[in-house]
Formats: C-alpha cells, structure tokens, sequence
C-alpha cells in the first residue's frame, strides 16, 4: 500500500456488525470522515471475540471494499488503522511507578511524566499476556495527590496508572485479520472498547467531575470509569444484548431470530410505550400466539438488572469511586432500548444520558447514533496516532489524547490517557 499520514482508519470487528471508518486528518489533528463500510459478523464473532478466522477475513473484506468505493479509493492510502478489540480475557491492574526528581530546577518535567508513568507499568504479567492500553490515574508529588504535577516543585513524583493487558493470542487473531486484509505495511493500533467510546463520546466535564460509561453491545458489554480526568477503572464482561435476545428465546419458546427483530425494527418498545397487553406471533400452521407483555419485560429486566450489577460489582473491586456526579453515559446498540436506562438509574442510584458521536463532520455523516460511538472514538485514536507517528524527532509523544485529536499539543495541563503499549503491524 502506498502510504500518506493524512489518512487514517479505524476497524470494529463486532459481534453483529463489522464496521469501517476512514478519515482525513486536517489542520490541528481535527479528523473528518470521508467513507465508511459495513457488514455482517455472520457468525464470525461471538461474545466480540473472532471464531470464524475465515469467516471474519470474507465479511472484513466486504465492509473494506465499501469503505475504500465511498472514500473515493483513499482507504488504500492509509497510514495508521486502529482496532477495536474486547473479550480476549482483558484484565486490569492499578500500576505505581515513582522516579526521583533530579533536574537543576527540581520541578516536574515531561521527561518525569513520561518516565513515572513507564515504571508504573512494569508488572511480570503471565506468560502469554500483553498489555494493549494505559491511562493516568493521577499523581502524587512527596506524598500529595495532584492531578498535573507538570512544573511543580518536587522531590519524588509518582504515576498512578490504569493498566489493561489481554491474552496474546487472541489479540493476535484481530491483527491477522486487519494484516491480511490489506494493511501489511500499515500501522496498525490496538484500542480496548469503552477507551475508544470515552474518547468518541465524553465530555470534559464528565471526565471531571466524574462518570460511568457503559457500552451495551449485541456480544458484550464495557465500561469505563472517569474521575478527576482519570481513568479509574474499566472492563468487559461477555454478556450482550444477544443474549437477551437468547433468554426470550428460551423462556418464551420463540426462534431467536424473532426475539432479535423485536429490538431491531423496534416492534418491542413500541408496545411497550403503547401499553399493549400482549404480543402476536404466528406459527407455520397459522396458529396466533399472544403472549403478555410483562413476560418480556419480566425477564428482559432481569438479564439488564444483572449486568449492571455486575458491573457495579466490579467498579468496587477496582476501588473506583461509584458517587458520580456526572452520571452516566450509555452507549450501543443496548442503549436505544428505553429500559436500558431506567434500570440503569436504578442500580447505580444515579441519572444518565445516550451517547452517541460528536463532532462526527465530514463528506460521510449519518454516525449519530450509539452503535458508532466506539468506531468514531476508534477513528480519533487514529489521528492521535498518525500525529505521533508524524514525530520525525523520534521524541516519544504521550500526551492528552483528546489534545492531540483536537490539535491542542501545546497546552500545559498534563493527558489523562496514554495509548501505549499497543504493538505495531
């Protein structure tokens, strides 16, 4: 592929949908969306891991070939991809790295931003283990919790850092697929989920003032915690609005294509809003079947009730604050269904909101909605990317990711996330 550093793409290999984005990247770091392409999963992932290698190349190549016809041909210019991954039994661990301040001036410099944040990540992790993203928590200078500690006076710096790493293997199968599909001499960039999400989506005063983000996709769910401009703590479990779909199936005796388009053509919530007292389904043999309305939102409660539980369970074990005051941000395929959110109010005992994409301009728009939040998100990874990728220097760039994408290199207060870790193709 001949390559250019103006354009940059980004691959969600997803449970029910493969998607593609391609992006310009303009004056400042801002990214514009020139294509786009989609297609099927068709089998070829479950629960957002690949299954079918085969399968995903067929349906990736697909979705690619939209992509590069609706960007004009310049897909095939890209520089840098990024791919979004999830499953791959990702973990997470909270990193502590000090370094002494040894500069004339004893203040806080980048190269102690830099090196701190380094040591935080050094951790013997099993064998076969890699890790793909870290994110600053926050600092401690001699003791005291600082969120910048750049320019301060200091004789002992510390980097809290939030650090998620995943099987080899199984990050691999997402590399090979994205390798051999085109991108052999492209860069090519990991970029867990509800990171993407939180840089598609998020505000910076949600961020601040502190918020939970969960993406409720067909094979799996993510979250992210924000507090103080810092990632908190994060995680997947594999358990999506498919499965849902699979309970309805099961407890209600229904093939599990109906329960599926009862949420895809949105028939469901319609009666739910129209208070119907039951649905219709017809057999082979023209029997009609009603079956009450409660008993899908019995059990439709139930599996929603209990992810969210889950994930509440785990924001605890991280030790991540759980009193938010910017609430939440649901996003995903899962987010469209108007429970989603009121049982969501109701576990975490605070208020939310839909995300879906900002600032998604372009030649191609029509992203504004939650089943793009992570693919969008991907895409401004990329343009993260490809300015650090333009740094001839070699001067290692971590900085505010949202500050690279939105062009701002220059601002002094220090980034809250650092895409490193994540190896190249």
């Amino acid at each position: 592929m001949f390559r250019t550093k103006e354009i940059v793409s980004a691959i969600e290999i997803g449970t029910s949908k493969i998607n593609v984005i391609v992006g310009e990247v303009g004056e400042g770091g801002c990214v514009s969306v020139i294509g786009r392409g989609s297609s099927p999963s068709a089998g070829a992932v479950i629960k957002g891991e690949i299954e079918d290698m085969d399968l995903a190349f067929e349906q990736l190549g697909n979705a690619l070939e939209d992509a590069e016809n609706s960007s004009g041909g310049l897909l095939s210019s890209c520089g840098t991809v990024t791919v979004v991954v999830t499953g791959c039994e990702i973990e997470t661990f909270h990193g502590i790295g000090s370094v002494v301040v040894k500069n004339e001036a004893h203040k806080v410099t980048e190269k102690e931003r830099m090196e701190a944040h380094e040591n935080a990540r050094v951790l013997r992790l099993a064998t076969g283990r890699e890790i793909i993203n870290s994110s600053e928590s926050f600092f401690s200078i001699d003791g005291r919790r600082i969120r910048n500690p750049l320019n301060h006076a200091a004789s002992k710096l510390e980097a809290h850092v939030h650090v998620i790493h995943a099987l080899t293997d199984r990050l691999a199968n997402f590399r090979t697929v994205v390798r051999e599909s085109g991108f052999e001499d492209v860069s090519i960039e990991l970029v867990f989920a509800p990171l993407a999400d939180d840089v598609g989506i998020l505000s910076d005063e949600e961020r601040e003032n502190g918020v939970l983000l969960i993406d409720f996709g067909a094979g799996s769910t993510e979250f992210v915690v924000n507090y103080n401009s810092g990632v908190q703590a994060s995680g997947v479990i594999q358990v999506g609005f498919d499965h849902i779909c699979n309970d309805l199936s099961l407890g209600l005796d229904l093939h599990i294509g109906a329960c599926r388009k009862l949420f895809e053509d949105g028939t469901l919530q319609k009666a739910i809003n129209d208070r119907r007292e039951y649905m219709e389904f017809s057999s082979s043999t023209g029997h009609v079947r009603r079956i009450p309305l409660p008993s899908f939102e019995t059990i439709i409660d139930a599996r929603i009730r209990e992810t969210f539980e889950i994930i509440r369970a785990m924001i605890i074990e991280q030790k991540a604050p759980v009193n938010l005051d910017a609430g939440g941000v649901l996003t995903g395929g899962g987010a469209l269904f108007e429970r989603t959110a009121l049982l969501f109010r109701e576990v975490f005992d605070m208020s939310c909101r839909i995300g879906q994409p900002f600032e998604a301009d372009g030649a191609l728009t029509g992203l504004n909605s939650p089943r793009y939040s992570t693919i969008w998100g991907a895409l401004k990874v990329a343009a993260h990317y490809n300015a650090r990728n333009e740094n001839s220097s070699g001067r290692n760039m971590v900085g505010n990711l949202i500050d690279v994408v939105d062009g701002v290199l220059n601002r002094a207060r220090v980034g809250w996330l650092n895409f490193k870790g994540s190896s190249k193709g």
